[in-house]
């Protein structure tokens, strides 16, 4: 019998993936009809997909890996796919996925990371898991020098998996080169497959998590990483100081009378704008799996953020594009999307005129929470808007192709507007983001802010918005 947690045959992942796929597609279509003679709208669609959504948990939840964190991606990005309380079910993926390892092979990992039990390891051990996710599950745990702890252990099979999914995406993507243009995805495949190993390394999400608590040290009344126990951590197993809280996701399922207020869900989702976009801002760092179960909400006030191993550094060039565009969006100027975009490796289709003419109404959509002064993401369509936008013209929107470390970029921010509509967050966005944009400009190394004039980025980027 294998000793693998997570099993890993290409061929069966596939088949597996296929399946629930289809299935779920299926399901969508006849809840849809169904809903619309009989009538009751969104009540009824949500009620007939509920069983759909606890499928997909159980599957991918099982499989772990990528399809975990596909399921992940989904319940937080589509909201046309499934309604709410629909969505609410594939919730569970954030922090609390099926199949976790039992006690007996927890108490292994450890024995063969840190060479003995976990109950002489540690001081204090709880064998039940805290949360588990795509790539594994953490535990509470006491030092013997007295710190509260969490470990985080790695599913044993889950670098398998990992393989087979990139193989089989690598597989389609090679088939769909065919084609040639706008259907060669290998570049973003192997984007994504460097993002995957990496996250199965903890060493480098060390490093990682290292180099994020000091891009977000401008912050530090507000945020917080945890501080690492750096002599109880493996390439396959973190000790990490505990933060202690409800993560995100259950914070904003709290009623207002128990501290969910209208205002704490602002407090909240601003800080968020600091932990995403101020790392960016300031030196290029992107956390590119900003999904809700990465986030703890302190008693203090402060916001824990945790789970480095998707963090990205972009290139210097990339970062300066999005100060010179954001910048201009908070000034409310015109700018020139396609050719700040063409210089930093983004392709467009031939016809410029009707590129830049579709990428400028696009960027007006997604811009929008940045040029009012007050935006409420629980009535947001951005995302449906968005999909209209692209069905509306589907040739020049499949001929603009970014480059590949945009891929990651772009993830954070879907991730990043999910988690504000989670929230049901509400207020004054723009001034939220001047902040930011006001102390990543003043903490910058001199080189980048030389860099950003030289670019013609203004003094002051964001104009005369007064910061939040």
């Amino acid at each position: 019998m294998s000793d693998d947690h997570v099993k890993g045959g290409r061929l069966g992942r596939m088949a597996r993936l296929a399946g629930v796929a289809a299935r779920t597609g299926k399901d969508l279509v006849a809840a849809r009809v169904k809903a619309k003679i009989d009538g009751g709208g969104d009540v009824h669609l949500a009620k007939a997909l509920e069983p759909t959504a606890h499928r997909m948990v159980e599957v991918l939840g099982e499989m772990k890996g990528a399809a975990t964190k596909f399921g992940q991606f989904l319940s937080m990005a589509d909201q046309e796919a499934f309604p709410e309380e629909a969505r609410r079910v594939l919730h569970r993926l954030l922090d609390q996925t099926p199949q976790r390892m039992d006690p007996e092979r927890a108490a292994a990992v450890v024995r063969g990371e840190l060479g003995d039990a976990p109950e002489r390891v540690f001081a204090a051990w709880e064998p039940e898991p805290l949360a588990s996710a795509s790539m594994g599950q953490v535990h509470r745990a006491r030092t013997h020098e007295g710190r509260d702890a969490v470990v985080k252990l790695q599913f044993p099979g889950v670098e398998s998996a990992i393989e087979s999914d990139i193989q089989n995406a690598a597989m389609m993507a090679k088939g769909l080169a065919i084609g040639g243009g706008i259907f060669d995805t290998r570049e973003y495949v192997d984007e994504i497959a460097q993002t995957l190993r990496r996250e199965l390394d903890y060493a480098e999400e060390l490093r990682q998590l290292k180099a994020y608590r000091e891009a977000l040290s401008p912050w530090s009344e507000s945020l917080v990483v945890p501080e690492p126990i750096d002599a109880l951590c493996t390439p396959r197993l973190l000790t990490l100081e505990r933060l202690e809280g409800p993560t995100l996701h259950r914070f904003a399922e709290l009623p207002e009378g128990e501290g969910a207020t209208p205002e704490a869900r602002f407090r909240v989702a601003a800080q968020l704008v600091a932990a995403i976009w101020g790392p960016f801002l300031r030196q290029g760092l992107i956390h590119a799996d900003p999904h809700p179960g990465n986030y703890i909400v302190l008693p203090d006030g402060r916001l824990g953020v945790l789970d480095f191993g998707a963090t990205r550094q972009l290139s210097q060039g990339f970062c300066l594009a999005y100060w010179d565009i954001v910048g201009g969006a908070m000034r409310r100027e015109e700018t020139d999307f396609v050719g700040i975009l063409s210089g930093i490796d983004f392709r467009f289709p031939k016809d410029r005129a009707r590129a830049s003419t579709w990428v400028d109404a696009l960027a007006h959509i997604v811009e929008r929470p940045i040029r009012e002064p007050y935006y409420d993401w629980h009535r947001d369509v951005i995302g449906p808007d968005c999909r209209r936008h692209v069905q509306s013209d589907v040739t020049t929107a499949m001929g603009v192709r970014g480059p590949p470390e945009s891929l990651m970029f772009y993830r954070a921010a879907v991730g990043a507007a999910g988690d504000f509509r989670l929230l049901r967050a509400a207020g004054d966005f723009r001034a939220v983001l001047a902040g930011v944009m006001q102390r990543a400009w003043g903490t910058m190394s001199p080189g980048w802010r030389d860099a950003a004039m030289a670019a013609g980025v203004p003094d002051r980027p964001w104009g005369q918005v007064e910061v939040a």
